[in-house]
């Protein structure tokens, strides 16, 4: 498609759509080493790789341990490591959207040693070099009018939209990966299932919901020790970890935090004995994070908010929680995106394991798009 795109007149723009968990940062290191690696029409290419929070770390980091062994000389570099002022022939400059978005920023402001994004923009094209722009996670900025005129201002040739769930805005080319064959590539669980086993569970409307609470910890709780059991039977050292979401803190909403430390710590789960991570968004609720989306860290349950699900990526991650307080919720790819992954990108012998799992004390439950419906039972 980009070949194609690129013998085309103005600039254009590809959508790049791939489920949650199909890797597709790893797709697009794939993608972008073949770009130049068949080169014969004597195209010259430099690239520049945008996304949110500190997602560009984390893809810039993905992407050179994937080129680095294979010696490809695809150089991931930041604003500094730029030299003489330009994007190299080959090289991914990364970015963070937070650090261009804003007007008056370092990057987008003309500073003295004329060293802003456009400028560098202009003296790589100078050098003949094709600029490829990759915005990844795209469903969550490109939309945005600042984003459109940045894109406008960059004049890439080709940008790439990289989502899951993309604003196909007008006629657009695009590449899709379907669920399916992640599936069958063994890179996501097969399904993600609903209170398994709660059938016949009639949880009365009248109990508090602190009753309810305990009700799916307790659940989660089990099944989270159960798939531990499973994966040592595999001979696999993955330690599996449950994830608790709480609401953002909006009007009305108690903050749920300290009622569900004090519910795990009759569990014997806390931040002292390092079997609980908190990863909230102040300062002081990031706790043992470290390492945390390693196979064999210790840690077993993680309390988190909606902001911060997007991108994060721990694909131990097999139970999620959700609480009453939601009201209701719709399920999308995004929300169960975080217990799709495989963590040793293959099934197992034991099918518990080739399951997600969510334990909700909600009543109303919607689905959103279809592609959540094949996959959610």
């Amino acid at each position: 498609e980009v070949n194609e795109l690129l013998d085309t007149e103005g600039n254009k723009i590809c959508i790049f759509k791939a489920p949650t968990g199909s890797g597709k940062t790893l797709m697009m290191a794939e993608f972008l080493k073949r770009l130049i690696d068949s080169r014969i029409d004597g195209k010259k290419f430099s690239f520049i790789w945008i996304a949110v929070n500190k997602l560009h770390d984390q893809s810039r980091n993905s992407l050179k341990k994937y080129y680095d062994p294979l010696g490809i000389g695809l150089k991931c570099s930041y604003f500094e490591n730029l030299d003489d002022r330009k994007i190299g022939e080959n090289e991914i400059l990364f970015l963070n959207w937070a650090s261009i978005n804003k007007k008056g920023n370092l990057y987008v402001r003309a500073n003295e040693r004329n060293n802003n994004l456009s400028n560098i923009v202009v003296r790589t094209k100078e050098e003949g070099r094709i600029v490829i722009l990759v915005i990844d996670e795209s469903h969550r900025n490109a939309e945005t009018e600042k984003s459109k005129e940045l894109i406008e201002d960059i004049g890439p040739k080709i940008t790439i939209e990289v989502s899951a769930t993309p604003q196909f805005k007008g006629i657009i080319r695009g590449v899709e990966v379907e669920l399916k064959d992640v599936k069958d590539d063994e890179m996501i669980k097969k399904e993600i299932v609903i209170n398994p086993s709660f059938e016949n569970f009639k949880l009365d409307k009248k109990l508090a919901d602190k009753t309810a609470d305990e009700i799916v910890v307790e659940a989660g709780l089990k099944k989270r020790a159960e798939l531990a059991k499973l994966y040592a039977a595999e001979g696999s050292s993955v330690n599996p970890l449950m994830l608790i979401q709480i609401p953002d803190n909006r009007q009305g909403l108690i903050n749920k935090k300290d009622a569900v430390i004090r519910l795990l710590a009759k569990y014997g789960i806390t931040t002292e004995n390092g079997r609980l991570a908190i990863y909230l968004s102040d300062k002081a609720s990031k706790i043992n994070l470290e390492n945390i989306e390693k196979n064999e860290n210790e840690v077993e349950v993680m309390i988190f908010k909606q902001a911060i699900a997007v991108g994060w990526d721990c694909p131990r991650a097999a139970i999620l929680v959700l609480f009453r307080e939601w009201k209701s919720i719709i399920f999308s790819i995004q929300t169960i995106g975080r217990i799709m992954r495989m963590p040793e990108h293959h099934h197992y012998k034991s099918e518990g394991l080739n399951v997600g799992y969510v334990y909700t004390s909600l009543s109303n439950i919607g689905i959103a798009e279809d592609i959540a419906k094949e996959y959610i039972t």
